[in-house]
Parts: C-alpha cells; sequence; structure tokens
C-alpha cells in the first residue's frame, strides 16, 4: 500500500494495523505519520488539531499533545517499529517540503531500526549524526529515501526497485 502526504499517514497506520498489508511505501507522511512529533518542527500536532484543519483525522487524545509534544509517552519511530518486520520505505521529499519533516521521518527510521534487527531484517545502519543523502535508498526492510522533488512526489524507480527486492518471489 502506498500513499503520499495525508494518505501516506493512512497508508502506514494501516499497515501497522492490519498484518495483510505485505509492505508499506509512505510518501511524505511527515506529522501524524513517520515524522518525530516531539521534534514539534514545521507542521505540528498543534496544526493538525487546529479546528480550521484536520482534528477529524486523529483520536481526540491527541489534541491534548498539541501544546506540549514532549509530554507524549512514546513517539512516532514506535509506529514504524511496528511496521516490523515488513518491508516499510519512508520516501519524503527534499525541496521546500519543511512540513513533511525529512529529517524527522530520518529520525524515526534510525530509531526504528532496532525492532526490524530484532525480528532477523535489516534497517538503516546509520546513526543520527549522518546526514541524510538525497536521490540515494538508504537501508534494507526499512528504508529510507530523499527525492529531490517536492512534496508527496513518489520517485517510481526507486518504488518499483525497492517491491521488486521485497515482494517478489526468489528466482523470479
Amino acid at each position: 500500500i502506498t500513499g503520499g502526504s495525508r494518505l501516506g499517514k493512512t497508508g502506514l497506520w494501516a499497515g501497522v494495523n492490519d498484518p495483510r498489508i505485505a509492505m508499506v511505501i509512505a510518501c511524505s507522511s511527515g506529522e501524524g505519520g513517520a515524522s518525530l512529533a516531539r521534534r514539534n518542527y514545521d507542521e505540528t500536532i498543534a496544526h493538525l488539531v487546529a479546528p480550521s484543519r484536520y482534528p477529524y483525522q486523529f483520536a481526540v487524545n491527541y489534541a491534548k499533545y498539541a501544546a506540549h509534544p514532549e509530554d507524549m509517552l512514546f513517539d512516532t519511530n514506535t509506529l514504524v517499529a511496528a511496521m516490523a518486520p515488513r518491508p516499510l520505505l519512508l520516501h519524503t521529499a527534499a525541496n521546500g517540503d519543511n512540513w513533511s519533516d525529512p529529517k524527522g521521518e530520518y529520525l524515526a527510521a534510525i530509531a526504528a531500526s532496532p525492532a526490524y534487527v530484532l525480528l532477523g531484517k535489516k534497517g538503516l545502519d546509520r546513526t543520527p549524526d549522518q546526514p541524510m543523502v538525497t536521490s540515494e535508498l538508504v537501508g534494507g526492510d526499512l528504508a529510507f529515501y530523499l527525492n529531490n522533488g517536492g512534496h508527496a512526489a513518489l520517485n517510481w524507480d526507486v518504488a518499483i526497485k525497492f517491491m521488486d527486492e521485497h515482494l517478489k518471489a526468489p528466482g523470479n
């Protein structure tokens, strides 16, 4: 399953909650998706739950953290980790897409990687201080791709390569 922006959030949540979904490609899912909420960067919980925005997309309790996301007991790296061991590609944009918080998604993927390793899969073999790399797929079963395009601009070549690596039967 794949989706961009709001549907990137939806795809990630659907994948976590439905084990029949074999793989997720979340494109620019940002806040409320893969991006670390505690970073409180650009698009924030407060933006998402504002009455004029998207409060209908989130549980009412989520709004409790709008003013103080640091009070949340956990962050969205746990959501990313909950996809393990199934393949997950966090695909986000480099150019002018601060609301998707590419760095927050990258840091969430790094923080979630131990869950993949624990289950015998490959996550991101990176540390938080290593810079993001544009136009290079990083990781394994949990992967991160920083596209040179704009918001929710999925690089289909990368997505298809990721699908081929993780969904094709051996020898096909």
